[in-house]
């Protein structure tokens, strides 16, 4: 992972106060605030844990969150995971935590060998590596005492997740992409809605070097090809994609939000049962809940039971967070209404569904 360019005499530590920066860069800063308290709701005295890696994504959430933590009153540590994936991944954690010494926030930094575990869950490197990076993040979490794990996602990840939901089959609002906030895994994503470019320019200004990791611009991974071929077609026809993007991911918000609220309520008329079945977790949605409801609001009713069952499927499986398909849902629903008993499906993080007497059973299958 090279170092990017940047200028030829870089500016010492710690970086400026705020009120010092170019306008752009101060506008900036703003902007992430303004969206880590009015969206986030990050409350003053808030103990941060930055996951870093070295590229300019989590750098720049590094310097930024270092700029801003004086105004917001918050605490500041980072963790640096070492995927054992390239010879020069050691040395690339070394840097970044040499920069979190200088901008005065403590920096751990992890090894995990990110191939056996590849090899033991049966997945993809890329898969593998995420599972890994997120666990070691949550135990640091947990060991710190830290409120929150905050990571480098921007408005290019979104995009680039939006489109890896759709070739998925995702339904709506997860369609919209992921969460800027994910109170279940204690997740922040502060830069969710800036633009990459305007990240490294930031860096550039305060000479601050990142690393670029070659395995990005690799089209043996799905997200890569998505970035590096589909991506850029969609933004010759539309420049203002992300932002159009970025708009959606608002309006699945608000709906999401009202389909929780719609649930909540059916539930509390008609709640769901919890039991085990062969020694696993299992939920039952009785017929008088179901009957009760529209079938956009089952669909997301499906959902939310496939999530309630997700400890236990990353227990079998290894991860909770899949994507239920759309057309499996609309599937399970057709059935439902048919009256087609005993018919079963098989939904993301090892759950598997059946149709029985006008009721849907939800169940964490174990092999």
């Amino acid at each position: 992972m090279p170092a990017a360019p940047g200028p030829a005499q870089p500016r010492p530590f710690p970086p400026p106060a705020l009120q010092d920066l170019p306008p752009g860069d101060a506008r900036l800063c703003l902007h992430i605030e303004r969206f880590c308290r009015r969206e986030l709701g990050l409350a003053p005295g808030s103990h941060l844990l930055l996951a870093l890696s070295g590229g300019a994504d989590s750098t720049a959430l590094a310097v930024l969150l270092r700029l801003l933590a004086p105004r917001m009153d918050l605490r500041l540590s980072a963790l640096s995971v070492d995927h054992g994936l390239r010879p020069e991944s050691r040395g690339e954690t070394r840097r970044i935590c040499a920069l979190c010494r200088d901008l005065g926030i403590p920096c751990a930094m992890r090894r995990a060998d990110v191939a056996a575990a590849a090899t033991a869950w049966g997945c993809g490197l890329e898969e593998a590596g995420r599972r890994v990076r997120y666990a070691l993040l949550e135990e640091e979490r947990a060991a710190l005492g830290a409120d929150w794990i905050l990571l480098g996602h921007h408005a290019g990840d979104l995009s680039e997740d939006v489109l890896l939901r759709l070739t998925r089959g995702a339904g709506w609002p997860g369609l919209a992409g992921m969460a800027p906030r994910d109170d279940a895994r204690h997740l922040l994503r502060p830069l969710l809605f800036t633009a990459p470019a305007a990240l490294r320019a930031l860096l550039r200004h305060l000479g601050i070097r990142w690393s670029e990791d070659a395995s990005n611009a690799s089209l043996d991974y799905r997200r890569n090809r998505l970035r590096h071929e589909v991506l850029p077609l969609l933004r010759r026809e539309n420049p203002a994609l992300d932002r159009g993007l970025a708009t959606l991911h608002r309006l699945g918000s608000l709906d999401g939000n009202f389909w929780e609220e719609t649930l909540d309520r059916a539930l509390t008329a008609h709640p769901w049962q919890k039991g085990m079945e062969n020694g696993a977790p299992a939920i039952t949605l009785p017929r008088a809940l179901l009957a009760a409801l529209h079938p956009a609001a089952r669909l997301r009713l499906y959902v939310r039971a496939c999530r309630a069952l997700g400890e236990e499927s990353r227990r079998s499986e290894g991860d909770s967070h899949g994507q239920p398909r759309a057309a499996t849902l609309l599937a399970l629903d057709a059935a439902l209404r048919e009256g087609r008993g005993n018919t079963h499906f098989q939904l993301p993080g090892a759950v598997e569904a059946l149709v029985r007497g006008g009721c849907v059973r939800f169940r964490v299958w174990t092999y």
